[in-house]
């Protein structure tokens, strides 16, 4: 997947949100991804929450959804092998 940090003029994601985005994306839990970045679980949910309230999102699925057709995630198949 691919994060751009503004799409169609659209609001604009720090960095840190958009690596946050990318993680929700993939089905990460926040505690996965709080591993994954080195930040508190608690901390994590607060950006998703952020980036919810931004996006105007009204849970993890539809932000995902709004993300892919704002352009700021871009889908690529994963084959098997």
């Amino acid at each position: 997947m691919i994060i751009s940090s503004v799409a169609n003029g659209a609001t604009r994601l720090t960095p840190r949100e958009s690596e946050i985005l990318e993680l929700v994306a993939t089905g990460r839990s926040a505690r996965q991804i709080a591993a994954a970045v080195g930040l508190a679980a608690r901390t994590v949910e607060r950006y998703i929450e952020n980036i919810r309230y931004k996006m105007g999102a009204r849970n993890r699925t539809h932000l995902v959804a709004l993300a892919i057709a704002r352009g700021d995630l871009e889908v690529r198949s994963v084959g098997n092998g």
